[in-house]
């Protein structure tokens, strides 16, 4: 279940935002600054500003500033990205890479106010070969590579244009990837383009569907990417065809899965409908507003593509630690000769030069107990001893009389 009213706020403003009504009044005091937390992290904050505008709720001014500042980023945004979707389409034509994308054009008109829209990036689809084609091309026109979390190579250009380019591996399932792959074959042709295609509706709808449920398998999932999909299904649902569409989800063995995910959405942001098992559907709000932190049992019950993805992640640690491991017995050349410069005149003795590092750490390893702890102890004991020695201290005490002695005698006048 949802842990706190904030999160249960959200979505109510986020609702309203969406459908265009008044922000009811919160009902409790709220966490204002937990609030702007929640939305940030679920890129949503630009959104909220909107449904926050008209509340008589106390709301601190620095909160304030915070949500207005990620309204502005949105505002500047969608101006960008759409004039740089139209530049970046005409380079890939021009290089005929085969490849699909949703427009990010289409995306922003559908919102009821076009800052709202929460995409931040121009997506494209392509072949596992072209994505190098497309990483030469936008090096020329100034992007750089950028790391993210999410699966895809992100492209960044001053002042904040984002585009992500991914392939077949961003799905995980098998079935996915080969529905993927098909629609890079099959899809139709955009006009006047001879190697951009765009997606039929029934097959967007799969697409962005898939994208959901494999990033609700990976706990990337985000009320981003829910806002995204709903105003698509709010915008063109009427003229999907559910039997193709459901024909094709179980083929994609995410049937039974997407029906609950798409009740949910629903719920939030549409008619409402009443639902059965309200414990399921409030164990999936907590999975999604947690991104895969609470509510995980559950959620494995009904996507058992979760505990899939959980055990490769569990494999895929065990063989980057192994790698590490390696890396560490085995360094590389320039780094073993920066310890035995020798070895720039002699390479083919690299694997002798390996055996004596390792000999070495092995010999400080099985001595280090022996230093700082076998050593101490005996110089102490060594030095208790010599102490109660008796001529040793008849010895010590002469001498120190001798020296008084000589400090207290009397210079003759």
């Amino acid at each position: 279940m949802i842990k706190g009213y904030e999160e249960r706020y959200l979505l109510i403003v986020l609702s309203a935002v969406m459908n265009q009504k008044p922000t009811p009044e919160p009902i409790r005091s709220l966490d204002w600054e937990k609030m702007f937390r929640l939305s940030d992290y679920h890129g949503v904050a630009h959104a909220v500003h909107y449904g926050i505008l008209g509340l008589d709720q106390d709301i601190p001014q620095a909160v304030r500033q915070q949500f207005f500042d990620k309204y502005l980023e949105s505002v500047y945004r969608v101006e960008r990205l759409q004039k740089s979707e139209m530049q970046l389409v005409a380079l890939l034509q021009r290089e005929k890479i085969n490849c699909f994308y949703i427009s990010y054009a289409d995306i922003v008109k559908n919102y009821p106010i076009e800052e709202m829209c929460c995409r931040e990036s121009i997506e494209i689809g392509s072949g596992k070969k072209s994505t190098r084609i497309i990483w030469e091309i936008l090096k020329k026109v100034d992007f750089e590579v950028r790391k993210i979390d999410e699966t895809g190579r992100l492209f960044y250009r001053i002042p904040g244009i984002r585009v992500l380019n991914f392939d077949y591996t961003l799905f995980f399932s098998s079935s996915m990837r080969r529905f993927y792959k098909k629609l890079l074959k099959k899809s139709p042709l955009m006009n006047e383009n001879k190697s951009i295609r765009e997606l039929p509706l029934d097959d967007r709808y799969l697409f962005l569907m898939c994208r959901l449920t494999d990033s609700y398998a990976r706990g990337y999932i985000s009320l981003s990417q829910i806002m995204d999909f709903w105003i698509f299904y709010k915008t063109y649902g009427e003229n999907f065809n559910w039997p193709y569409i459901y024909g094709r989800l179980k083929k994609l063995k995410i049937a039974d899965f997407a029906e609950r995910l798409e009740h949910l959405i629903l719920r939030w942001f549409g008619t409402g409908a009443v639902i059965e098992n309200v414990e399921i559907y409030e164990t999936m709000e907590s999975y999604i507003l947690s991104k895969g932190t609470d509510g995980r049992e559950v959620s494995s019950k009904l996507l058992p593509l979760i505990n899939t993805v959980a055990d490769c992640y569990a494999r895929n640690r065990r063989l980057e630690e192994i790698k590490k491991m390696v890396i560490w017995l085995f360094p590389d050349q320039r780094y073993m000769e920066t310890i035995y410069p020798l070895l720039g005149k002699v390479k083919l003795f690299l694997p002798v030069f390996w055996l004596l590092r390792l000999w070495r750490y092995l010999i400080r390893i099985c001595t280090k107990p022996l230093r700082y702890k076998i050593c101490p102890k005996l110089k102490s004991v060594l030095q208790r001893t010599v102490k109660r020695l008796p001529s040793i201290s008849r010895k010590a005490n002469s001498e120190s009389t001798d020296e008084e002695s000589k400090e207290t005698v009397e210079i003759p006048k």
